[in-house]
């Protein structure tokens, strides 16, 4: 069984994003590797594939991972996370076998030290989707307050720099519930904490399950998971931490709205 990464970077991710992406990486603390990651590039004129391979050279990721390769992106594939997780799905159900395991890694992503652990020994044999508690933080957080953060030995849902907004049942159990006297807009809260395992986040999935992934193809986009519901494998130890970007792009024109923009910018 092959362990397989799609690094996927595209325009309102810098290349900050990336060498936070990749120094996680190099942060892991596992003695496992994935197989391969592929460096899903749908922004060239910003950040060259040669410049990802240097970054994964500077920090040495060979040490979890064996081989390294450049998709071959098609530029006229329309920019949106839905089209381009269809591409990347169809080419994994015709080029790997059933039981495979796509890990879905975007460039805004800061992974635990724990993540390549706890992903690496889900027990083979299964189908599984698998997904960790989702950490997102504010605008304002720097990434050395991002890299401690990632440096904890486990998830802890709530805190005094973490609200806790929601857990995978969309229920009351939550911070809004359970802290009265706390408001997530508060200066000290740096970080919200969620476990949502049906919206896109950070996800490892078998290549069989991609045929069921729910794919939104919309200007924004992106992808639901709910007929993967019965296959979920979860952790309260190792998570995803979301870095800040602007969402304004050649097929977006607006900012986020409602609630969750009020929290990311407070």
């Amino acid at each position: 069984m092959k362990n397989i990464i799609f690094f996927m970077t595209h325009k309102t991710l810098s290349l900050d994003h990336a060498k936070a992406t990749f120094y996680s990486i190099s942060k892991q603390t596992t003695d496992k590797k994935f197989d391969i990651l592929y460096l899903y590039n749908t922004h060239q004129d910003e950040i060259s594939n040669d410049t990802l391979l240097d970054l994964y050279e500077e920090y040495k990721l060979d040490r979890f991972i064996k081989e390294v390769k450049i998709f071959d992106y098609d530029p006229s594939t329309p920019k949106t996370l839905g089209n381009d997780l269809e591409v990347i799905n169809k080419y994994c159900m015709e080029t790997y076998e059933n039981q495979d395991r796509i890990l879905f890694l975007k460039s805004d992503i800061v992974l635990s030290k724990n993540y390549f652990d706890d992903a690496l020994n889900v027990p083979e044999g299964e189908l599984v989707y698998y997904t960790t508690p989702f950490i997102c933080a504010k605008a304002r957080i720097s990434d050395a307050e991002i890299f401690e953060y990632a440096d904890r030995d486990t998830y802890i849902r709530s805190d005094d720099i973490t609200f806790f907004v929601e857990d995978m049942y969309g229920s009351s159990d939550n911070d809004f519930t359970n802290r009265p006297g706390v408001n997530v807009t508060d200066e000290n809260i740096k970080f919200t904490s969620c476990y949502v395992i049906f919206n896109f986040t950070c996800h490892m999935i078998s290549v069989e399950l991609l045929q069921f992934v729910n794919l939104d193809r919309s200007s924004w986009g992106g992808a639901t998971f709910t007929a993967l519901y019965r296959k979920f494998v979860g952790t309260n130890r190792s998570f995803a931490i979301h870095k800040f970007h602007g969402i304004i792009s050649e097929n977006r024109d607006t900012d986020r709205e409602g609630p969750v923009k009020d929290w990311l910018y407070s």
